[in-house]
């Protein structure tokens, strides 16, 4: 059996809505939103190819018509599929014609106005495609099934094609109905059900044969026309969908024969792929997560944030929103008024996240995207009024006060890995909010974003989401032990197949779980699924064995032996190829995990020097299912698999630091690009050596594209211009090029602060990117009317920048928070972050490195000064009382407490005011808050008459100055101007200024010796 899914598949879905006034012809509003459901479960459900997908609204005349249908009928080599919603015609001689928008109705001109059905037939027999669907929605559409009378009436009969099939919704003298102020067509909107919800008296499989049967069963009895129908050959056998209300039968004995006939040939496991809308039948152990995604989803119809699912990578985000939420949402699971036929749209950020979704929204709102992403590009705010008319459109032109479009944004980080144009994100986030808060007017969307929890970062450098990543975040954790055994089970049992005792139990011992509800290791879910249909590859019969199990290497094995089994098969070159493909196809992380990233295939094969052998490469990963290629683009199928194949985790980790040069590269070239070549975006003198010392390596498993030559090629030709201006050498420059990046990539001088050598920095950063706090008293603060920052940290910022040869205006601060400072360093955001941020080993054994420490302070806590119901005093009230305290997201005390007998608040806010906000709330049930003792007593000060300061407690360190372990220079220049600033009396002095009234100290304490600075 062929489906819709085959290649060389296409559909042009038709649809006339609208008509001149003396056309003698009625509107049917629900023309519109007719077919953009219906494409949308094609897509969704079937799993046509959305770029085989085609929708005309309203073609304007019989010609525009017929060079649509005679267009796709060129480009059909499997199944060609025509489907008509509108008004039918008969003209004098009891021909059938479809409407246009120019259709007039008198029979003197329907033949010139309308398309005939019979030039509609003339293109398809044209046609190379081996089957042709016709499906006509629309009045009198019985005359194209000519069989269905005599044969003397038949005026077409197209299933003398081979592979031919029509469906007519009505009879030949009978009028097809759509019902007023419904969002469908009759016989559309029961086909859109049937493949949205299934049909319980059907087989597993939805084919053409059982939606007419189908169709042919419910339509009269709801008072609607019986439909008309004619199939040749084997067309009738043609999968549409899996049918989401299949039951098996309880399993009987019989004939052996007749049960080998009947082994289940569905694997109900996705493997490491996401659950699909069209998968959703299969989808089991997430109810309890989507009726509160659905209902926190009703509680953002008045508020105008999206709403972000959050989790690590591996928890089962986008299976939840794609097979679990959209379709419980078409199922009626939101308590909204005509929330069940409301549009939805789920789509992935992309490398361009803008013209995603306008290509998306193409189909749904009719608007061509190259206008829409025209009119975004201007304003994206108008997004949301492009969304109202669109909703508009499907409710007749009406206004439907609460009506929503469901945009669901999959992979939200992509936008962070994927886009490089920071425009075009901005941009594009800014759309997403815009629709999400209706911008003055009702909200014409709810927004859903699906995000990996270690970028909520990045998305609070954006003012319009923060507080979304803030306040309102659904956080999807691990599945408890009976979910376990429900996702296990229940898609076996619905696809007939049977579970050998003691399989589930040994499946839950190896995630680790167990009866008593203990949840896994989220980020085993896709290794669970992997492991499961590689199980089921080893089936016996309908029954997955524990020996089958076994042989895949258990669950933390499955995708090694996966893997390894096809790389084994390699030769030399494959392998060589398929390192460099893999590569190629993940994101280095820049303070979060590494990530997949999406490439174009053809582009792969372009870059490539042996594209043959990478295509035969491809092909076996994609079989494998260790790679997906969609929509020409091919992809790591999940990260999940950058964990658990050591191979490929190894190949990662020994070119980590060419994958970033070149993914910097990469970056940077396009932007080059993309600004007409600007020579501002060009390398110059390290940054230059560096990425050229990359090219040239022989020990590269990556290469640069074309692109990415030129743009090196340009920079260096910049800098021998520049070099013949200044009578210099070109051969001294070019050495001196080569020879700082040979100091880059060695780690530099550790020696000390000889400034002829600290100038390096200077040189190469002309301007200087400090992160410091704006919210501890003392420390570091903002003031709003001056629009200044103030504080000892602030002075000892500007002091280092002074020592390094820096001038006021050559200084930029940045905002970080306790939570988002170590992001901004590891990503280069700032040079180096100086905001209480103590010295601990954990940190210094990641990517971070310190200069310091510039102070030593100790912990403190606050609680309010009014009584509660709890008498605190000091802090062993706290442990004895076990009440919730509260400290900022990230820093030490989050970790350090919970160790000394403290509770801690279930969600720890992002910051130390956020903690304070929560302690003066009478509705919270925070009652004290840990900080610094600077940052307590910078509060208690400020709030005098509201909390109170108990007894101090060891600090968990010193605050050192944070940079990039891989910036020695940077460090050197720094722990130099830590040393002049203590040497010469100036730590005293910030001190005095800034500490001594908050401290109560009569004197400067003795400053900490610097140990970092010491090697």
């Amino acid at each position: 059996m062929t489906s819709l899914s085959a290649p060389g598949t296409r559909v042009l879905l038709i649809g006339t809505s609208s008509h001149s006034e003396t056309s003698g012809l009625p509107p049917v509003p629900a023309v519109m939103g007719t077919l953009a459901d219906l494409g949308q479960v094609l897509v969704e459900r079937c799993g046509l190819a959305e770029e085989n997908l085609r929708v005309v609204r309203d073609p304007a005349n019989p010609t525009e018509l017929g060079i649509a249908i005679a267009e796709e009928a060129e480009l059909a080599e499997g199944v060609l599929w025509i489907y008509y919603v509108g008004h039918g015609l008969v003209n004098p001689a009891g021909e059938l014609y479809l409407a246009t928008v120019a259709t007039d109705a008198r029979p003197g001109r329907v033949a010139y106005t309308a398309l005939a059905y019979t030039a509609l037939r003339g293109s398809l027999l044209e046609t190379r495609a081996r089957s042709i669907i016709v499906v006509l929605d629309c009045c009198f559409s019985g005359r194209a099934v000519g069989v269905l009378g005599s044969i003397e009436d038949q005026e077409v009969d197209l299933a003398r094609v081979h592979g031919g099939y029509v469906l007519a919704a009505a009879a030949r003298d009978e009028l097809a109905l759509a019902t007023p102020g419904a969002p469908h067509t009759a016989f559309t909107g029961e086909f859109i059900r049937l493949l949205s919800d299934g049909d319980p008296e059907g087989p597993q499989q939805l084919t053409l044969r059982q939606a007419y049967r189908y169709l042919d069963r419910t339509l009269p009895v709801r008072g609607f026309p019986r439909p008309r129908h004619r199939a040749s050959e084997w067309i009738d056998d043609l999968v549409l969908c899996p049918n989401p209300a299949y039951r098996p039968p309880l399993l009987s004995p019989a004939p052996e024969r007749a049960r080998e006939d009947s082994i289940p040939q569905t694997c109900p496991y996705p493997g490491l792929a996401a659950f699909t809308p069209s998968q959703a039948q299969w989808f089991f152990g997430r109810e309890h997560v989507i009726t509160e995604l659905a209902g926190r989803l009703a509680g953002c119809m008045d508020t105008t944030d999206p709403l972000v699912l959050t989790g690590p990578s591996g928890a089962g985000k986008s299976s939840v929103l794609a097979a679990g939420l959209l379709s419980a949402l078409s199922k009626g699971v939101m308590p909204m008024p005509g929330a069940r036929t409301w549009p939805h749209l789920l789509m992935t950020p992309t490398e361009h996240p803008l013209a995603e979704l306008t290509s998306r929204l193409e189909r749904l709102a009719g608007v061509p995207s190259a206008s829409l992403r025209e009119e975004l590009d201007s304003d994206p705010a108008r997004l949301a009024s492009v969304i109202r008319e669109m909703l508009r459109a499907r409710a007749g032109r009406t206004t439907i006060t609460g009506s929503r479009l469901v945009l669901v944004v999959d992979q939200f980080e992509e936008v962070f890995t994927q886009c490089v144009d920071r425009r075009e994100r901005q941009l594009f986030i800014s759309a997403l909010c815009a629709a999400a808060s209706g911008g003055g007017d009702e909200p014409s969307a709810l927004v859903v974003l699906g995000l990996r929890s270690d970028f909520h970062d990045h998305c609070a450098t954006y003012p319009e989401l923060r507080r979304a990543v803030r306040n309102t975040p659904l956080f999807l954790g691990p599945m408890t032990a009976p979910e376990l055994r429900e996702a296990i089970a229940e898609p076996a049992r619905i696809a007939g197949l049977e579970l050998q005792p003691g399989l589930v139990e040994i499946l839950l011992r190896d995630l680790g779980v167990d009866d008593t509800g203990q949840g896994s290791d989220p980020e085993y879910l896709p290794l669970l699924s992997h492991a499961l249909r590689a199980t089921w590859q080893r089936r016996e019969g309908r029954s997955l064995t524990v020996a089958g199990y076994v042989a895949t290497g258990y669950v933390r094995n499955s995708v090694e032996n996966t893997s390894e089994a096809i790389y084994s098969h390699f030769n030399s070159a494959e392998r060589q190829a398929a390192r460099s493909l893999l590569l190629s196809l993940v994101h280095i992380g820049e303070g979060t995990q590494d990530s997949r990233r999406r490439a174009n295939r053809i582009q792969l094969l372009h870059d490539s020097t042996h594209p043959e052998t990478v295509d035969e490469v491809l092909e076996k990963l994609v079989e494998a299912q260790l790679v997906t290629i969609e929509a020409g683009t091919a992809y790591i199928t999940h990260e999940a698999l950058l964990h658990a194949w050591p191979r490929l985790r190894q190949w990662i980790d020994d070119d980590r630091s060419g994958m970033r040069i070149h993914q910097q590269l990469a970056q940077d070239a396009d932007a080059w690009d993309r600004d007409g070549r600007n020579p501002s975006h060009l390398y110059r003198g390290s940054t230059l050596g560096l990425a050229q010392e990359w090219v040239t390596s022989s020990t590269r498993h990556s290469h640069p594209t074309a692109l990415q030559r030129k743009f090196l090629n340009a920079g260096a030709q910049a800098v021998r211009r520049r070099n013949k201006m200044l009578g210099l050498p070109v051969v001294a420059l070019s050495s001196a090029l080569l020879i700082t990046a040979g100091w880059l990539v060695s780690g530099g001088d550790q020696s000390g602060g000889d400034h002829s050598e600290g100038d390096r920095w200077r040189v190469s950063h002309p301007l200087l990117r400090i992160g410091v706090a704006r919210d501890q008293p003392g420390m570091s603060m903002y003031e709003e009317k001056t629009k200044s920052l103030s504080g000892f940290e602030v002075d000892m910022a500007r002091a280092i920048a002074r020592n390094m040869g820096y001038g006021n205006r050559e200084v930029e601060f940045s905002p970080v928070t306790s939570e988002s400072r170590s992001a901004y360093v590891e990503t280069g955001r700032v040079d180096f972050v100086i905001a209480s941020y103590s010295i601990t080993d954990d940190r210094k054994a990641t990517s971070l490195d310190f200069a310091g420490p510039y102070y030593i302070p100790s912990g403190g806590f606050l609680v309010g000064a009014k009584p509660t119901k709890y008498t605190i005093d000091d802090s062993s009230d706290l442990r004895r009382l076990h009440v919730n305290v509260c400290t900022a997201r990230g820093s030490t005390y989050e970790t350090a407490l919970p160790k000394q007998g403290f509770t801690m608040a279930k969600a720890q806010p992002l910051t130390d005011q956020d903690c304070l906000d929560r302690l003066l709330d009478p509705a919270s049930d925070v009652y004290a808050m840990a900080s610094d003792d600077i940052a307590v007593a910078g509060y208690e000060r400020a709030n005098p008459s509201k909390v109170r300061r108990l007894d101090s407690i060891p600090g968990a360190g010193g605050y050192g100055v944070a940079m990039r372990s891989e910036t020695p220079a940077l460090k050197n220049e720094v722990c130099s101007a830590l040393k002049d600033i203590v040497s010469g009396g100036d730590w005293e002095k910030m001190f005095r200024k800034n500490l001594t009234a908050l401290t109560g100290a009569k004197n400067p304490p003795n400053p900490a010796d610097l140990t970092e600075c010491e090697s």
